[in-house]
């Protein structure tokens, strides 16, 4: 009884001791940080960008279309669109981490134009 006790323990300790060594080979979680900084770099080269050149086209009277246009897509608003408001803010995202610009639309034209860290 004694010797068949002992053997349960040991096939036990053995398959525990197996599936830890087999297990220490798998990585658990998402990407590594070197993998997550290439995702973001190719996200960033496919995705279009507000430059300061383009911010510099933006004119007071124009249109949301025809800042889009000069832009190169749409902004993100900042207010809820289908609010009857007669002000309109959009952002548009820089090249650069924090770097963006902001639109007002007064009316449906623009009145008011800013930008942080754009180069």
């Amino acid at each position: 009884m004694r010797v068949k006790k002992v053997s349960v323990i040991f096939i036990m300790l053995l398959i525990v001791g197996l599936s830890a060594v087999i297990l220490s080979g798998c990585r658990i979680g998402g990407p590594t940080n070197e993998a997550k900084e290439t995702i973001v770099e190719e996200e960033q080269e496919d995705k279009p960008v507000a430059t300061m050149e383009k911010y510099n086209q933006l004119e007071k009277g124009m249109s949301y279309e025809e800042a889009t246009d000069i832009l190169g897509f749409p902004g993100n608003p900042m207010s809820d669109e289908s609010s009857d408001s007669n002000n309109k803010t959009y952002v548009w995202d820089g090249e650069h981490p924090k770097s963006f610009l902001t639109v007002t639309f007064l009316k449906g034209k623009l009145s008011t134009k800013q930008q942080v860290g754009l180069q």
